[in-house]
């Protein structure tokens, strides 16, 4: 049987009002033990806020966590994919759009997790689909 997405996603995704502040987002973070929230609510997401927006777009800026709001450096455009898609396919979109992470959706279209390129390498016990996964993700045939 072929492993899907959903047997590697990360699931509950944690969703934050675009109203947080940064340093909300970063210690929701911290608390759930991940990199990225999703923005918005269950039934309307507006963007993904991710620990290196908040790191690169903010902090290396000089900006103050505790008043800028998470809306002004989320990213908009969220890429996801089916929870039953195979792990090829998620890394050909992460390469295509050169990210990480990718939501993931239940057969009703509602976010039921996360995906990441390290995740699918750490939990995929089959050494040929993890080659698969790696030659989408470089876009090349791994030798």
């Amino acid at each position: 049987m072929q492993t899907r997405v959903k047997d590697l996603m990360k699931k509950d995704p944690v969703i934050i009002p675009a109203e947080s502040t940064l340093k909300e987002a970063a210690r929701k973070m911290e608390s759930v033990n991940c990199g990225v929230l999703l923005v918005g609510t269950k039934n309307r997401l507006e963007g993904v806020i991710t620990d290196r927006d908040i790191v690169i777009r903010a902090v290396a800026k000089g900006k103050d966590v505790n008043k800028e709001k998470v809306k002004d450096y989320m990213t908009s455009e969220i890429c996801s994919v089916e929870q039953d898609a195979p792990p090829d396919r998620v890394a050909n979109i992460m390469r295509e759009n050169h990210i990480n992470r990718v939501l993931v959706e239940d057969d009703e279209g509602k976010p039921c997790g996360i995906i990441t390129f390290g995740r699918m390498i750490r939990k995929n016990d089959s050494m040929q689909e993890i080659a698969t996964v790696i030659e989408c993700a470089v876009g090349q045939k791994a030798a």
